[in-house]
């Protein structure tokens, strides 16, 4: 995600420049493999990228491919992910409604988990609105993400962020909020405020059989404004959410394996025996005018 974090804060100093921002856009995530089974994402049952090169456990875990060749972009198989997964916020699952609300970039991306995060922005958001109709009022009184705020604000607009946990998969971590903005010397920077849960909530995983334990959240809702937010300045906010720590795919492989023989990959510090799956929202932008 740090190019296209980059990428939005150029589109903000080219607003700047020229008084249009060209990379107003909304985030999707999908998988990339070659086994015609788009979607297919779960960490513990990844069947690896490109069938008859890693058809076996060792063979995705392995720096060589069934014919002898590095299997990606000069690493081993096992930098490979099962890819992420694109949620659309439409009012019904037909296509004309679906391609609206890609193109308002009422969108978001996810690591493969099923994470659902909502996201409105509004000088007028109630501060209890994750104790009411949250979607309701979010439409009635703000923008949802892929949209814009339109300045100039007195003060910081309210953000409200929540976030579902995947039914099938672990229990929700943390609720960040991150700002990116272009400064009048043209530096660029970025913020992460986390605005609810907590990254040392305990949660721990058993590297020899990747079960989780400790406490999560099932949901998570918060209201936020920002603390450094200056109505003369473009920025653009979206939410992050990052469930509990579980083990990565290849570590999982690995287990299935005699420790005798496993690959290098299974030892090999560079490559994470744990992940936290996450989701990201489509940003909102403020504009000064």
């Amino acid at each position: 995600m740090d190019f296209a974090r980059y990428a939005l804060i150029e589109g903000l100093a080219e607003e700047k420049r020229i008084g249009v921002n060209p990379y107003r856009f909304g985030f999707a995530a999908s998988t990339d493999t070659h086994n015609a089974s788009p979607g297919d994402v779960d960490e513990e049952s990844f069947d690896g990228c490109c069938a008859n090169q890693d058809t076996t456990a060792v063979a995705r875990l392995s720096g060589m491919d069934e014919v002898g060749e590095m299997g990606f972009a000069g690493r081993s198989n096992a930098a490979r992910n099962p890819g992420g997964l694109m949620g659309v916020w439409a009012e019904e699952n037909a296509r004309d409604s679906l391609f609206d609300a890609m193109q308002r970039r009422e969108v978001f991306a996810t690591s493969g988990t099923r994470l659902i995060p909502r996201l409105f922005v509004g000088a007028d958001l109630p501060s209890d609105i994750c104790a009411g109709e949250f979607a309701k009022q979010g439409y009635a009184s703000g923008v949802p993400m892929g949209g814009v705020v339109q300045g100039p604000l007195g003060s910081s607009p309210v953000f409200a962020a929540a976030v579902t946990a995947d039914p099938q998969g672990g229990r929700l971590q943390q609720l960040q909020i991150i700002k990116v903005w272009h400064a009048e010397d043209g530096s660029f920077h970025q913020s992460v405020n986390v605005i609810a849960g907590n990254s040392n909530n305990g949660a721990v995983v058993d590297l020899n059989n990747c079960k989780v334990s400790g406490p999560g959240d099932a949901q998570l809702c918060a209201t936020w404004r920002d603390p450094q937010f200056n109505p003369d300045q473009a920025a653009a906010y979206y939410i992050r959410a990052l469930e509990n720590p579980s083990c990565r795919w290849s570590w999982r492989q690995c287990l299935t394996l005699p420790v005798n023989d496993r690959p290098a990959a299974c030892s090999d510090a560079a490559i994470p025996k744990t992940i936290r799956e996450r989701v990201w929202s489509s940003p909102v932008w403020y504009a000064p005018i």
